[in-house]
């Protein structure tokens, strides 16, 4: 007649043992995931700032009312507002050109950093850089900041005479005379033989929503660099 094997009774020690192994276990991925968080890049950690934004339709896109604050989904400065920055004003209209800017803008006082765009509606309209240098000079003058930051404008895939490069070249040394930062963040979007990029644009003169949120990420990482530094 058969027996059949009873069970055998798992020793204490052995539970005890795996009971510290799963704990060990458990506080090495709470360990691991603090350690993750902290090594989260720069610009995430970034201490957020009070910016003002003026630009043309490549800023404003599907904004309902950029100047008041309330900003499309599809521009880049929502990109930099979900970072954390703060909005303390601006002005932003498609087919703007830096006299209408400098016109439109109100007065902001106290912002950390003020960001301008413009450009791509003077070569457009044939307004000469003559008027567009005290523009700017208009725009910094209604809202002074720490930091103003003059950004590149986009290529055009039907440039104008001049091209954007030259005009970029040219905003770049005035730029440098009156004390101003220069940032081109749009490098990724430019074809070497000029224009965009294949995908970055659906009508060779506007980002793509797409290329917007890149942009804006790339604004992001330059403000987290100029925090830190």
């Amino acid at each position: 007649m058969s027996q059949k094997r009873r069970p055998r009774n798992t020793p204490r020690t052995w539970k005890d043992g795996a009971l510290i192994a799963a704990v060990g276990i458990a506080a090495a991925v709470i360990v691991g995931a603090v350690v993750m968080v902290i090594a989260q890049p720069e610009r995430d950690m970034a201490e957020p700032q009070s910016i003002v934004v003026v630009g043309d339709s490549n800023t404003e896109m599907d904004s309902p009312d950029f100047a008041a604050g309330e900003i499309g989904d599809d521009s880049w400065v929502s990109t930099v507002l979900a970072a954390g920055h703060r909005f303390a004003g601006g002005w932003a209209v498609a087919g703007s050109t830096s006299v209408q800017q400098a016109e439109g803008l109100d007065d902001v006082e106290g912002a950390d950093v003020l960001l301008v765009m413009t450009g791509t509606n003077d070569l457009a309209r044939g307004v000469p850089f003559e008027q567009t240098a005290p523009s700017l000079d208009a725009i910094v003058a209604k809202a002074p900041a720490d930091h103003v930051v003059v950004l590149a404008i986009p290529p055009r895939d039907r440039e104008t005479t001049p091209t954007s490069r030259e005009f970029n070249r040219t905003l770049k040394a005035l730029a440098e005379d009156r004390g101003w930062e220069y940032f081109d963040a749009l490098e990724f979007l430019r074809s070497p033989d000029g224009g965009f990029v294949q995908g970055m644009t659906n009508d060779g003169l506007h980002l793509t929503p797409e290329a917007q949120e890149q942009f804006g990420e790339t604004v992001v990482d330059y403000l987290s660099r100029e925090t830190s530094s």
